[in-house]
């Protein structure tokens, strides 16, 4: 829908099914002619890209996140957009009153042959206590029956790793060398190319810093995790690096509900695994990606303006970088404020900003000092605006294979602003993020900042935890790339002076270069679709998979 054209660049090992892809794509004039490219080659080959005017948006998949700073380029206000592989590995939480084995066919199923959205990420098993024994039994069963061979073949269970893809085998053996008990099943006579056959592999009793733990490993690899209860399951998949789906396995409904709604995953199915379906958040190749969200990726709304590639760009955060100590408790702070604000209902948020609009409406004068007093009112009408807007939020019922899907939508957590346009700082972008749960750290230059003090007096005063919103004074220049320093859970740039290289900034999990019309003239209301482009860009999907009665 959004009549764009692709380029795909491959190595050469894995790209058949590509190039078969794009033979097919012209085949009755399915695609015209050049809308689908697949290019063979090297992976230095994405380096030209670099130099091309007529690339506007690059995605890496597959590249390890280690491996990202050194293959992108540009930043989120000059170039293309670049994004990389926002995968990882499924966790899974059986509680006592699963069936176990219905459970048990499910993670081996998974294992053996991963969802589209996590290939090779393993899978982690946190079983409660009182049943793991018996869990353990049936997985071991499960995985010794499942059918290695020619992935083919219909019948074959279990293919072999993707070209390139190294075994896991040193993560095996450390688990092993560390007292886990490892069961592996046996591998059958294997056809030509059998060296990149693993067999499915069980491993328990491992200590909570095991690396298979820390670092998702490729293959049919699954881990299992003893917990006492829910409250433990939902702290360690919490707790877990790079999980981007789980399952919740329990036949009381109301604990499987409220230990759902506490995972901070984006995807999380009860009593499945592997249902996926656009409708259903699983968008754009991430599982924290609605459909809505993806396609806005690939389009380019009236407020945004042909990005610049070539003014210099701001100098790269190194490891040695001290970072801001001000700006490091500031974040450390906020994150702190975000379950107390966060958590809160809509409504319960939308009496804050309907308190602070009242408190402000006796107190707005005459700018001065560089402030931009709110002399014109359009301070009071957005934060009366986003409070009706969040107060009326909730959730849509999603007709899904295999059932219905409940999504919503949820804060990112902390949100970085680094304010580089040379203009007061407009406060009514601060707004969208605030009223939907986040907690704001802003980095602006000095002058101006009065306005911002009394929005966030009034704010604190009408029930704001004090920590959820800070604005620190300092030189716009670079302070993107101190911010991406303290790793928040989303990042806005806001003009060039305030951008940052994406390599320093890759390791944020969302980031936007705000484009400077997205909030319309100094008086003015936002253009049509501008809120929900800043709705889109605070907040993530949460997709709660509800199996039976569906198509």
């Amino acid at each position: 829908p959004t009549g764009n054209t692709a380029l795909v660049l491959s190595p050469p090992a894995a790209a058949p099914p590509l190039l078969l892809l794009g033979e097919l794509s012209g085949e009755g004039a399915a695609l015209p002619p050049g809308v689908l490219n697949v290019l063979a080659g090297p992976l230095g080959l994405c380096q030209a890209l670099r130099a091309h005017p007529e690339v506007t948006s690059v995605t890496f998949l597959g590249a390890p996140q280690e491996e990202l700073q050194a293959l992108v380029w540009g930043s989120p206000c000059q170039g293309p957009r670049l994004g990389g592989p926002r995968g990882g590995r499924v966790v899974v939480i059986v509680l006592d009153s699963a069936d176990l084995d219905s459970a048990a066919a499910a993670i081996a199923a998974t294992t053996a042959t991963p969802p589209a959205l996590f290939p090779g990420g393993g899978c982690v098993v946190l079983t409660q206590d009182t049943v793991i024994a018996a869990r353990e039994r049936r997985l071991r069963a499960r995985l010794g029956g499942l059918r290695l061979g020619d992935p083919t073949d219909p019948k074959t269970e279990v293919g072999p790793l993707p070209p390139g893809t190294l075994p896991p085998e040193e993560v095996v053996q450390e688990a092993r060398e560390e007292g886990a008990q490892v069961f592996q099943a046996p591998l059958p006579l294997l056809p030509e190319g059998g060296h990149r056959f693993y067999p499915p592999t069980l491993i328990s009793g491992v200590a909570p810093t095991s690396r298979c733990l820390r670092e998702p490993a490729p293959g049919p690899l699954l881990v299992l995790l003893p917990v006492r209860g829910p409250t433990e399951a939902v702290a360690v998949a919490s707790a877990l690096p790079q999980t981007a789906a789980a399952a919740v396995w329990a036949q009381d409904i109301t604990v499987a509900l409220d230990t759902a709604d506490r995972l901070p995953q984006g995807l999380v199915w009860l009593n499945a695994l592997d249902l996926l379906d656009p409708s259903g958040s699983c968008a754009g190749g991430a599982a924290d990606t609605d459909l809505d969200e993806a396609l806005r990726e690939f389009g380019c709304p009236p407020w945004e303006e042909p990005r610049k590639v070539d003014e210099p760009l701001s100098p790269l955060v190194t490891v040695d970088d001290p970072g801001d100590p001000e700006l490091a408790q500031a974040v450390a702070a906020a994150r702190g404020a975000t379950l107390r604000w966060g958590r809160l209902p809509g409504a319960s948020r939308a009496r804050v900003l309907r308190g602070a609009s009242a408190a402000l409406g006796g107190g707005h004068g005459t700018p001065k000092d560089g402030d931009n007093g709110d002399t014109d009112g359009s301070l009071q009408r957005a934060l009366l605006r986003w409070a009706a807007r969040v107060e009326r939020a909730g959730g849509a019922v999603q007709e899904v294979p295999g059932g219905r899907a409940l999504v919503t939508r949820r804060p990112l957590g902390v949100l970085g602003v680094a304010w580089g346009w040379r203009r007061p700082l407009a406060l009514r972008l601060l707004l969208p993020a605030l009223a939907l749960g986040n907690c704001v750290v802003v980095v602006a230059p000095p002058g101006g900042g009065g306005a911002a003090q009394r929005l966030r007096k009034a704010l604190v005063a009408a029930g704001l935890p004090g920590d959820a919103l800070t604005v620190l004074p300092g030189n716009s220049r670079g302070s993107g790339s101190q911010l991406a320093r303290q790793h928040p859970d989303g990042l806005w740039i806001c003009g060039g002076d305030a951008d940052c290289d994406w390599a320093s900034a890759v390791s944020v999990p969302r980031v936007w270069g705000v484009p400077e019309g997205v909030l319309g003239g100094p008086g003015q209301d936002p253009a049509p679709g501008a809120e929900r482009e800043l709705e889109l860009r605070c907040t993530r999907p949460h997709c709660l998979w509800l199996t039976g009665g569906g198509p």
